[in-house]
């Protein structure tokens, strides 16, 4: 019986393990919305957008944001056969390439201009803009973490590849190209 309870407690704390703060951003995010949405009735921006280039770039950033979680999603599943072989590697392929948190990024990117153009008001930038200097806040708590557990690995690693604007590229592949002889993980990056 005490197997069935600390069952689900071990699940919880390995998906916070595995997620880190992400979801409180998320809450955060839709915190900040919300408030937005009440300040609207005092102060708006309101901008004119046709109602089918509204829907195109809705669909856009749907599409993108989409694509990018089931990136993400891929990346988690090799992140979760390392944490069940007891292996503990900085996996850098995949959507780690680009940026070192693509979650964050993928939700950053695509789900913030969502309200603007629905509401079609220019104040729904600012939740976008505090949402971004938080998520700052929140990936250098994380990265602490992550310095504690790779050490110079990760030190190396957060050189080439930016947090959250995938500005540089393929930095984790210059990473990996740069570090083969240190022993880090590298991966055939034709499979992403």
């Amino acid at each position: 019986m005490a197997f069935i309870n600390s069952k689900p407690i071990d699940i919880l704390k390995g998906l916070k393990n595995l997620l880190g703060v992400g979801p409180h951003l998320i809450l955060l995010g839709l915190l900040l919305e919300v408030i937005t949405l009440a300040v609207r009735n005092w102060i708006s921006f309101p901008f004119f957008i046709a109602v089918p280039a509204q829907v195109i770039l809705s669909i856009i950033c749907l599409i993108v944001c989409l694509m990018g979680m089931a990136w993400f999603h891929r990346s988690l599943d090799l992140i979760s056969v390392n944490l069940r072989e007891g292996k503990n590697r900085l996996v850098t392929h995949g959507p780690f390439n680009y940026v070192r948190h693509p979650l964050y990024a993928t939700l950053l990117i695509t789900i913030p201009p969502l309200p603007i153009l629905w509401f079609k008001d220019l104040l729904f930038i600012l939740p976008w803009i505090l949402l971004f200097i938080l998520s700052h806040h929140v990936v250098s708590i994380e990265e602490r973490r992550l310095v504690k557990i790779f050490c110079k690995e990760y030190e190396d690693y957060r050189s080439f590849v930016p947090a959250l604007l995938p500005y540089k590229g393929a930095g984790g592949k210059r990473f990996r190209e740069h570090d083969t002889g240190a022993g880090f993980e590298t991966s055939n990056d034709k499979a992403w």
